[in-house]
């Protein structure tokens, strides 16, 4: 906010923007309307032009048109006229002397037929006459030639009495030459009939096209090069000289009858007699003419759009300097006007802010004083009299330096206002001491703006501060009480009431492993493990939020994604009124203790399990030394009478004897103490010695068992009987649940594997197989020992494989296969310092099912 004391000390900056902005909201609809108007007359120059051009083709089409139409009523009457006379002649006299000189006197009287010929009925020329450059002259007979083969005799002798043939516009040939310079033909065709009506010849009449197309070139001169002339046996384009060449050649125009016209267009023509339409690029400008006793013609003239271009840029040439000129009068008018409006503006406004902002000091409860560029006092308010402990009149109108300024620091002080008057910029947050009418100092902070000079007054400096003496003394403290949070060797944490961290120090970094960078403005939650439950998190907040301190355990996960133990006490910082400013958490790393605490109760854990494993053993040891030797008498008699005598009765009683038997080594094994002899095994063939052992049962269960393993698999640090009696338990296990299988083949699959994770790595042994699933309820209840789920079973098979894996270090579970199957799946660590049990990882459970 600006605090200056005239309008003149105004931010430059701001004013030139907002100048600039205002004045763009008058420039910027003066050119748009301008630019709008602009557009509107562009586009209507160009409608214009375009209507007119248009409308001219029209018109000259259709003068061409009545041209057209008169000559050919003139050739087809004159081409009639002279299949009469001939009758007439031919019938009175046998010679052609009569028809000939008739021949010559049209010519004499009409040029426009560069030959008039009398052709027999074979082809063969019998009379012609020339009119060459007005000379005219009779063929002799040995000059005349057979024209039986040429197109216009054909079409003419084709014709009944009455019509007439004109041929389309096409180039003078003689003796097999194009005639030079060229001389467009239309040759006028007529059959000659006797007094039987029998065709006797045909009248041909070459009418000379160069004249007409010279009162075509009269009508427009300027067609440019796209009228064509067709009928249906061929097209002619004339094609006017532009004046550029015409000195150089003798033609004023070019004749061309080899292009066509496209099939789609001729389609659209054939639609109706005349008309006017857009084809691609051009307007195409047709009509047709009519000869009473001759085929249909077709006048096309073709204009391209991209002469209005043309158009475009006379527009650009004649009109756009005006509007430019135009926009920037206006333009130089509406900066004139704003910027007189904007003086007058900001001299309105400065004075009623000089009166407002007199009194917004004299209100505001902070020090507010204002100094000329002489370093005399010209304002204060209350607030700094109360402050000093004068009276205005005591204070207006005295040296700053020489009535506020302790004398040791006047010299210092003298310099420093200077300079700030000098650089006539503003200035926040520059802290001196006040001497008080008591000679008390006090700290102050100020924020100073200048205002520059304005009429009679001097430049002013207006301060604008606060009493910071107890504040400084409570930022000395503070600091000091930083500096020993700093070196704490406990965690401290501080965040805003809503949860956001403000501070964090170098103790929670080291810990965490987190920079401070990346923690400032985020909440604790990126440290929760996921361990403890939403609800503790709640009772948390409710607490500290309610003014109380929460003690409390955390465990957190560092930046590496490892778990730590933390003791914590979080309290609230509240100010004067009881209310919260901050929490501050103070946290003490428990890890090893929780680690320590951990250990403690596994060893009591392990001690009890032994101790009652010691007292079962006791039982087991005295119930099998006194039940073997009977058991073994038993046996051996049973034996005895099973060779010489074939009953059911000893096989069963055998098959009894074996089972105690089996359970009393259950017993044993299971309550003896281990006695591991681990060493480095390859456990590929440990785990193909097993499954080789059980092929004899699993062939007698018609079950199959099928084991894959990767080649180089690591050694494992183990125990080779040990663990071949675990693997050996469940592929038993597994090849009586196989039996079980619905399916058409029974099997058993085993499978080794490494999994390498951050945290650790471990060796898989999956044992699976296609019978009925297990409960999913049932996968923990299982390893218990003497719960079996068989009809014959101690229950404590899978309780021995699982003493025998926990022992090294690792761990067994069961899982169902869907749809139908159990995995056993076993997972041992690679290292041999292990400290202390894996546990299972779900994942790899999951994606081996």
């Amino acid at each position: 906010m600006r605090t200056e004391c005239s309008g003149n000390n105004m931010d430059i900056t701001a004013n030139h923007k907002k100048f600039s902005k205002d004045l763009a909201y008058w420039l910027l609809p003066c050119w748009l309307v301008i630019f709008i108007i602009m557009t509107i007359h562009y586009s209507l120059n160009i409608e214009k032009d375009k209507q007119y051009s248009l409308h001219n083709e029209q018109v000259i089409v259709e003068l061409i048109e009545k041209l057209l139409n008169d000559s050919f009523n003139s050739m087809t009457s004159d081409a009639l006229m002279l299949s009469y006379t001939a009758k007439q002649l031919t019938l009175n006299n046998d010679s052609f002397s009569p028809l000939t000189n008739y021949f010559v006197e049209l010519s004499k009287n009409d040029d426009n037929y560069e030959q008039i010929r009398f052709i027999d009925i074979a082809g063969y020329e019998r009379i012609r006459i020339n009119n060459i450059s007005n000379k005219i002259y009779v063929v002799d007979n040995q000059n005349l030639q057979n024209k039986s083969q040429r197109y216009y005799f054909q079409k003419t002798m084709q014709l009944s009495q009455g019509n007439v043939y004109i041929s389309p516009m096409d180039l003078n040939i003689e003796a097999g030459q194009i005639q030079q310079p060229l001389n467009p033909t239309i040759r006028i065709g007529v059959p000659v009939f006797n007094a039987q009506n029998e065709k006797i010849g045909a009248i041909i009449l070459n009418y000379k096209g160069r004249k007409l197309i010279n009162r075509l070139l009269h009508i427009s001169p300027n067609f440019i090069e796209h009228l064509y002339i067709l009928n249906a046996e061929g097209v002619a384009i004339i094609q006017p000289v532009k004046s550029v060449l015409s000195s150089n050649t003798s033609q004023d125009f070019q004749f061309n009858t080899s292009k066509q016209l496209s099939t789609e267009l001729l389609e659209l023509m054939s639609l109706k007699h005349q008309g006017q339409l857009l084809l691609q690029d051009n307007y195409i400008t047709f009509t047709q003419a009519f000869s009473n006793r001759s085929s249909r013609w077709t006048i096309v003239s073709i204009f391209p759009t991209q002469r209005f271009n043309l158009a475009r840029i006379a527009f650009a040439d004649q009109f756009m300097w005006l509007y430019i000129t135009l926009a920037l009068i206006i333009s130089f008018f509406i900066c004139l006007f704003r910027y007189h409006y904007q003086q007058t503006h900001n001299l309105r406004e400065q004075q009623a802010y000089d009166k407002q902002f007199r009194l917004t000091l004299e209100n505001i409860q902070f020090i507010a004083v204002s100094i000329n560029s002489d370093g005399i006092i010209t304002f204060c308010n209350d607030f700094f009299l109360n402050l000093v402990g004068y009276q205005k009149n005591q204070v207006i109108g005295k040296c700053w330096v020489d009535t506020f300024i302790p004398q040791k620091l006047q010299q210092q002080a003298a310099e420093a206002l200077k300079q700030a008057l000098v650089q006539e910029f503003d200035q926040t947050k520059v802290e001196t001491v006040v001497q008080t009418n008591c000679g008390e100092v006090v700290l102050v902070s100020w924020s100073s703006t200048y205002s520059k000079a304005h009429g009679n007054n001097l430049a002013t400096a207006t301060f604008i501060g606060e009493d910071v003496t107890e504040h400084k003394m409570e930022q000395d403290q503070l600091q000091r009480l930083s500096h020993a949070v700093e070196q704490s060797h406990n965690s401290v944490m501080i965040t805003e009431i809503t949860g956001e961290i403000i501070y964090v120090n170098p103790v929670f970094c080291e810990l965490s492993g987190y920079s401070k960078h990346e923690v400032l403005g985020n909440t604790p939650k990126f440290l929760q493990s996921g361990e403890m439950p939403e609800i503790g998190y709640d009772s948390l907040w409710q607490t500290i939020q309610r003014g109380d301190e929460w003690r409390g355990e955390f465990h957190n996960k560092k930046k590496n994604g490892d778990l730590f133990w933390e003791r914590a006490r979080i309290s609230p910082v509240k100010d004067s009124a009881g209310n919260a400013l901050y929490f501050v958490a103070v946290k003490q790393d428990i890890t090893k203790e929780k680690q320590l605490a951990h250990e403690m109760q596994e060893q009591e854990a392990l001690h009890a399990k032994q101790d009652k494993l010691a007292a079962v053993g006791k039982v087991v040891n005295m119930i099998a030394h006194d039940l073997r030797n009977p058991l073994s008498s038993i046996k051996m008699v049973l034996q005895i009478y099973a060779r010489k005598e074939q009953d059911e009765l000893f096989d069963i009683s055998l098959e009894q004897v074996r089972y105690m038997e089996a359970i009393l080594e259950d017993l044993l094994s299971y309550s003896r103490p281990e006695q591991f002899k681990p060493e480095w095994l390859d456990l590929n063939k440990l785990v193909e010695f097993a499954v080789n052992s059980q092929h004899r049962l699993a062939k007698e269960k018609d079950v199959a068992i099928e084991f894959s393993y990767p080649h180089n698999l690591p050694t494992v640090y183990a125990d080779p009987i040990k663990l071949r009696q675990a693997l050996q338990n469940l592929i038993v296990n597994a090849i009586q649940a196989a039996e079980t299988s619905e399916q058409a083949c029974p099997l058993v699959t085993v499978t080794t594997n490494i999994l390498l994770t951050d945290s650790n790595s471990v060796i898989l042994i999956d044992i699976s197989n296609n019978g009925k699933s297990i409960d999913p309820c049932m996968v923990n209840k299982v390893f218990e020992p003497f719960y079996t789920t068989k009809a014959k079973g101690t229950g404590l098979g899978l309780a021995i494989v699982q003493k025998i894996i926990e022992s090294h270090k690792g761990s067994v579970r069961l899982k169902p296969i869907n749809p139908i199957g159990t995995l056993a799946q076993i997972q041992l660590p690679l290292s041999s310092h292990i400290s202390k049990p894996i546990s299972p990882i779900k994942d790899v459970v999951n994606e081996y099912v």
